[in-house]
């Protein structure tokens, strides 16, 4: 299923005049969701609006060692785990659950991954059966049946395989095969030669040696077959479209009968009954990637295919097999995070519960934290500004009556989420054992994917959720036309029950309209109110958006993450969209209610300087280097920074607010702002 998703960065300036400190005149409010003890002083919000924001607490805050990050979404995302550790350790211990019960199936998860002694006694023996079952491999037609039967245990060599709607019939489900079979995060880390990525590719190869020397094979041996593995990857990457490229869905829809694939592709068919698949089409996101792997599996000997599946076997599982497994992963992964600790043990299971079994664990933490009133709240915010983003359609003046009346049309129809799914899922066949965790995985793996299989065919279940209650995320799903927020992110720093509207819309309210503006961003506008793929806007205004597109595209362009590393305008083109629109939203959504519509302070604040510090302390993120690198050339989201600089430089409110000049680094001249929603 695609869907646009949140995660969240920019500069502030004085929010009273260009010198002097705070106006303290007005309410006094002691507990202000405003964290004045973050801010920087020492630079003026007209010239850096994050850094004031949230300046202060970047110069004295340490990433713990066991982090890539550390901020807002941090210390919720440990709250949130802390509390979804409680809920496990009052069921864990409790004799007598029923099989299949939910409160059986997260202890039980639960304690599997907890018992070190009985996981480090296995070794990698768990995983012994696979790989013995591929070394038997005599030819590749018994190595395609082995990559269908992987794919039904939780690993995905080669491709990438789902089911879920058909973007042009978006209420039946079909069969997506995309590019995949990397161990890289993105094709680029094959070709790039800076210094930082050699690094990366030469510790992966390290790994990858070092994985199958745990498994008794010699270390020249192990080498050897990195090298092959590495080489064999690198062929797939070059066949491999690059994240610009994969962000055109129109571009990524080719609707293929399995017969003519069979023709180009011989052996195709039987595959994809092998994999359960009964269809006479598939959606092929990228048809030259499979001629391309087609080709590499032909031209690569047997064994280094088998020693490919072998060793992503031993990667997808090592997080569950004895400790050297685990810590050889942990090494690899620090060149890429800067991350120097592993996570406590619990820390991890019990995110692993979430991840999944999370709408059994869920339902224990809904019950628990997440109280009715929120839900109906939150419903009238997204109905505020729904309402709001209504208003500046009909206002848009450079859109035509015909396409505008498709887009209120759309507006309207989206159907909101908020909280946790109104049907549970059923986990109940599951079985889930006290002391296997492999075992687990595999069988939650299974269960997932006869689940996928059943809907090949079948209409679309929009009830359901693709994130789970707890997560501190939200997201907008352009198949189903709906905006969904779990019940994780309701909270503060996103959401204060007793906050003030300024803060409320500053924060929660930005992240509503960012979702809703997804809606309507590069990708989200070629979908309709139905959620099918579907031209509806008139060429002349399909090209006005372009344009302005193009002008939030260069704007970000400028813009540097690391060192010398800019950001990429294109791959971050949709969520920049989100963010400006979504910051413009909710601030039009403010000024009509009551606080936007006067002027009274708070702490020496007026309202609008509430509203855009509080989207600003959103993104008080602090990232390792090596994160942020790695973020920069994979992620659609911009970097913290500028999702606050980047959006408030756009506004002519934010320049009223803090004083902002011609002289000031945060100003645009209008030739150079951007507004499109």
């Amino acid at each position: 299923m695609k869907a646009f998703a949140l995660l969240f960065v920019c500069t502030l300036e004085l929010l009273f005049s260009c010198q002097g400190p705070p106006d303290n005149r007005g309410i006094m409010q002691s507990d202000d969701p405003i964290d004045s003890s973050a801010h920087d002083h020492t630079v003026r919000p007209q010239n850096n609006f994050f850094l004031y924001v949230n300046g202060g607490w970047l110069k004295n805050a340490v990433i713990p060692a066991s982090q890539s990050s550390w901020g807002s979404f941090s210390t919720l995302q440990d709250s949130s785990v802390a509390r979804l550790h409680r809920i496990l350790d009052s069921v864990v211990d409790i004799p007598g659950l029923a099989k299949g019960s939910i409160g059986q199936q997260i202890a039980d998860l639960y304690h599997s991954g907890m018992d070190s002694a009985a996981i480090e006694g296995k070794g990698f023996s768990p995983v012994k059966p696979e790989l013995e079952r591929i070394g038997k491999i005599k030819n590749k037609e018994q190595l395609m049946s082995e990559v269908a039967a992987e794919y039904q245990v939780n690993h995905n060599p080669f491709l990438s395989f789902q089911v879920s709607a058909d973007d042009k019939n978006s209420r039946m489900n079909i069969v997506h095969l995309d590019q995949g079979g990397l161990g890289l995060p993105g094709r680029d880390y094959y070709f790039r030669d800076d210094t930082a990525t050699l690094k990366i590719r030469n510790g992966y190869k390290a790994y990858i040696s070092k994985i199958f020397t745990l498994t008794g094979i010699p270390a020249p041996d192990a080498e050897k077959k990195a090298d092959a593995i590495l080489e064999l990857e690198t062929h797939l990457a070059k066949v491999s479209k690059n994240p610009v490229e994969l962000r055109d869905p129109l571009k990524n829809y080719n609707k293929r009968s399995v017969a003519s694939l069979n023709k180009t592709l011989p052996g195709f068919e039987r595959f994809l009954n092998q994999l359960g698949v009964v269809s006479d089409t598939v959606l092929m996101g990228q048809p030259l990637f499979y001629q391309g792997l087609y080709s590499t599996i032909q031209k690569t000997d047997l064994q280094t295919l088998k020693d490919y599946l072998s060793f992503h076997v031993l990667n997808d599982d090592a997080n569950y097999l004895s400790q050297d497994f685990v810590n050889a992963r942990f090494d690899f992964n620090k060149l890429l995070t800067g991350q120097s600790t592993m996570k406590e043990r619990w820390k991890r299971m019990t995110a692993l519960v979430d991840q999944e079994l999370g709408e059994a664990l869920g339902q224990f933490y809904v019950q628990k934290y997440f109280p009715p009133e929120a839900k109906t709240r939150i419903n009238e915010l997204v109905e505020n500004i729904i309402s709001t983003f209504g208003e500046r359609l009909q206002q848009n003046d450079w859109m035509s009556d015909s396409t505008r009346e498709k887009a209120l049309i759309k507006l309207h129809a989206i159907v909101k989420k908020v909280g946790y799914p109104d049907k549970w899922k059923d986990y109940s066949t599951i079985n889930i054992l006290r002391n296997d965790i492999v075992s687990n995985i595999k069988a939650i793996a299974n269960f997932n994917y006869k689940r996928a299989i059943n809907k090949i065919g079948n209409p679309v279940d929009r009830s359901e959720w693709s994130m789970t209650p707890p997560t501190i995320n939200a997201y907008y799903e352009p198949t189903a036309n709906n905006i969904n927020f779990p019940a994780g992110i309701l909270q503060p720093p996103f959401y204060f029950v007793n906050g003030d509207d300024a803060v409320n819309y500053g924060a929660i309210g930005m992240v509503i309209g960012h979702e809703i503006t997804h809606g309507f961003d590069d990708q989200g506008r070629q979908y309709d109110a139905d959620g099918d793929m579907k031209e509806w806007w008139t060429v002349e205004d399909a090209q006005r958006f372009k344009q302005r597109a193009r002008k939030i595209i260069n704007q970000y362009n400028g813009y540097i993450a690391i060192d010398t590393l800019h950001l990429n305008g294109e791959l971050t083109e949709g969520e920049n969209i989100a963010d400006n629109g979504g910051l413009a939203i909710a601030y039009a959504a403010f000024k009509k209610t009551t606080q936007g519509k006067r002027n009274e302070k708070i702490n020496g604040l007026t309202p609008d300087q509430r509203f855009f510090m509080a989207a600003a302390q959103l993104w008080k993120i602090k990232i390792r280097p090596e994160r942020l690198r790695m973020l920069t050339l994979t992620d659609p989201h911009s970097s913290p920074m500028w999702r606050v600089n980047g959006p408030v430089s756009n506004m002519p409110a934010f320049y009223q607010a803090f004083n902002v000049g011609p002289t000031d680094s945060m100003y645009l001249p209008d030739s150079l702002r951007v507004k499109i929603w």
